[in-house]
C-alpha cells in the first residue's frame, strides 16, 4: 500500500548533547517531509560505526546537537518523490549519509544517497558495505594502489574496515597482508586472510622482522603518535593512507585536554621529509567524498556488489542487536570486542543473535 503520512513520528535513536551513553535517547520524532528527489524508506537494518562514537564524544563538532545518529540503513521504498525515477516502491535499498539521521524505524533520504540492493544479497551484508568496504576500496586500491608483490599492513584489522580491506587486499595476486589486532583476534585474523598477526602493544618490532625494507602500503586507522610511525615503516615508494583516529577514543567521553580529533596533528611529517624518504601519505574521508564526487562512490558500489555477488569478499558480523540496544552495540565496538559488523535490528525483522562471551 503505497501512503505517506506528513509529519508521523517515528523511533529514532538521538543523541541529546555530547557525552558518555547516557546522552542517547530513543524516542519517537517526526519525519521530515518528502522532497520531490527524496524516498521514504522503512528500515529493516541499521550499521553501527565507529563515526557515531565520534560524533557522540564529540570529535566531529561540525555535526551539532541535538542529532538523529547513523549513517547507514537499509530498506524498503514506500513513497518517492515526483522527480525520483530510478526507483519503484517496494524496491529494497541501501541508504548512506555520513551525517546521520538514519537510526530510525522509517527515514526520509535524498535518492542520490541510495543504492537499489540485488535480490540475491541479503539486507544484513548490503548494510555493511558503505562505511566498511567503500572506505577500504578507496585506501587499499584508489589511495594505497595495491599491487601484485605488494607487503600490506592494516591497523584494526579486526574492525569493520580491518576486515573489509584484508578481504579486498587478497583479490590482489601474491599479496602479504598484515593485521594488527588484539591477541584473542588473531585466529579469526589468519581464518579472513592475514597472513602475519601482530599485537598493538608491540607491533613495531614484530613488523621489521616480517618485512626488513618496510611496508608497501599501510592503512592506519589509530592517527596521533602511530602517524610517526607508519611512515617510517614504509619502503621505497610506499603509501600511507590515513582513516581515522581510535587512539583519541579511550574512554566513554572525549579527554578535552588530550586533544580534539579534529585538531590532532603530528609535528614531523614535512614537505622535504616525504620527498628525501619517496613516500606518499594520504588521508580518506569517504563522507567528503561523497559529497564532491557521489558518481565515484556510485561506481565503487556497483563493484562491491559484483565482488560480493562472486564470492570475492563477504562482509563478517559479528552481532546483530535489537534497535533498542544501540548503546550495548556502541560499547563491542568502543571496547574493541567485535570482529567485524555490528548492526542493529528493528525489532519486526528478528534474527538477532546473541553476543558470544569472547571471540573464538
Amino acid at each position: 500500500m503505497n501512503y505517506f503520512e506528513q509529519n508521523k513520528s517515528v523511533k529514532s535513536i538521538v543523541l541529546e548533547e555530547y557525552g558518555s551513553y547516557d546522552k542517547i535517547n530513543i524516542k519517537n520524532m517526526p519525519l521530515n517531509n518528502l522532497g520531490h528527489d527524496d524516498i521514504c524508506v522503512s528500515v529493516e537494518f541499521c550499521g553501527v560505526n565507529f563515526c557515531d562514537i565520534l560524533v557522540r564524544q564529540g570529535f566531529l563538532r561540525e555535526l551539532t546537537t541535538p542529532r538523529i545518529l547513523g549513517c547507514e540503513c537499509v530498506g524498503t521504498i514506500d513513497n518517492i518523490g515526483k522527480n525520483v525515477k530510478n526507483f519503484q516502491l517496494g524496491d529494497r535499498v541501501l541508504c548512506y549519509v555520513w551525517t546521520g539521521g538514519l537510526f530510525r524505524e522509517k527515514v526520509i533520504v535524498p535518492a542520490i544517497n541510495c543504492y537499489l540492493i540485488p535480490s540475491d544479497i541479503s539486507s544484513q551484508d548490503a548494510v555493511s558495505l558503505p562505511a566498511n568496504y567503500l572506505t577500504a576500496y578507496i585506501s587499499v586500491f584508489t589511495m594505497g594502489n595495491l599491487q601484485s608483490g605488494d607487503t600490506i599492513l592494516i591497523h584494526s584489522a579486526a574492525g569493520g574496515v580491518g576486515c573489509a580491506a584484508t578481504q579486498l587486499a587478497k583479490t590482489v595476486n601474491n599479496v602479504t597482508i598484515v593485521g594488527t589486532a588484539s591477541e584473542f583476534k588473531h585466529n579469526k585474523l589468519k581464518e579472513n586472510g592475514v597472513h602475519y598477526t601482530l599485537s598493538h602493544e608491540n607491533y613495531v618490532n614484530q613488523a621489521k622482522e616480517i618485512t626488513k625494507n618496510g611496508f608497501d602500503v599501510i592503512i592506519d586507522s589509530i592517527g596521533g603518535a602511530n602517524i610517526e610511525i607508519s611512515k617510517n615503516l614504509l619502503k621505497t615508494c610506499g603509501r600511507l593512507v590515513l582513516i581515522g583516529g581510535s587512539t583519541f577514543i579511550q574512554g566513554d567521553t572525549l579527554n578535552i585536554f588530550k586533544t580534539l580529533y579534529t585538531n590532532w596533528q603530528t609535528k614531523n611529517i614535512h614537505p622535504r621529509s616525504v620527498i628525501e624518504l619517496n613516500i606518499s601519505i594520504s588521508g580518506v574521508h569517504l563522507g567528503l567524498i561523497f559529497d564532491s564526487d557521489p558518481q565515484k562512490i556510485n561506481s565503487i558500489m556497483t563493484k562491491l556488489f559484483k565482488m560480493l555477488k562472486m564470492g570475492y569478499i563477504k562482509p563478517i558480523i559479528f552481532e546483530t542487536v535489537n534497535f533498542e540496544n544501540v548503546i550495548e552495540a556502541q560499547k563491542l565496538l568502543a571496547e574493541r570486542k567485535n570482529f567485524g559488523k555490528v548492526i542493529l535490528a528493528l525489532k519486526r525483522f528478528g534474527n538477532v543473535r546473541p553476543h558470544p562471551s569472547k571471540v573464538p
